[in-house]
């Protein structure tokens, strides 16, 4: 399929895109995340500022305490989970359309492709066929010129 460099080796297909999309869905997340961290956090914060009994502070700064020592390694590990998924995804995305702009390119030169083909995995794969039947038959018409 012409003198492409062979990507399928690097999980980043499209740097661009693909850290795009997992920054994006990062953001996102962190924004749902600290909404739910406040909500975890907004009894005790309301105890803490309110109360001036030292009695019921107690409890309140050490539940405070303990939410720290237990969420902010959580929210450390679902973010890095979230983002490295992400790059997983998007190459799901990003491989097929790098190989489909590649085979247009093929095309626009007058050269066709045998098949075209993605990963087993990768979506798109009706275009694939799709990619691959054009190529034919712009090839059929060449020759028949």
């Amino acid at each position: 399929m012409g003198e492409s460099e062979n990507r399928r080796r690097s999980r980043v297909v499209d740097r661009q895109f693909q850290f795009g999309l997992a920054f994006r869905l990062l953001a996102v997340l962190s924004l749902f995340f600290a909404g739910g961290i406040f909500l975890v956090f907004a009894p005790s914060l309301y105890v803490l500022a309110t109360t001036k009994d030292i009695a019921s502070l107690e409890p309140a700064a050490t539940e405070f305490l303990v939410l720290h020592k237990r969420i902010w390694p959580a929210a450390v590990f679902s973010f890095a989970g979230v983002f490295l998924y992400a790059l997983f995804f998007s190459h799901r995305i990003a491989g097929p359309v790098y190989r489909i702009d590649d085979t247009l390119r093929l095309l626009l030169r007058d050269e066709h492709p045998e098949k075209i083909t993605f990963r087993e995995h990768d979506f798109f794969q009706p275009t694939a066929d799709l990619l691959t039947e054009l190529s034919r038959k712009l090839a059929d018409r060449k020759t028949k010129t």
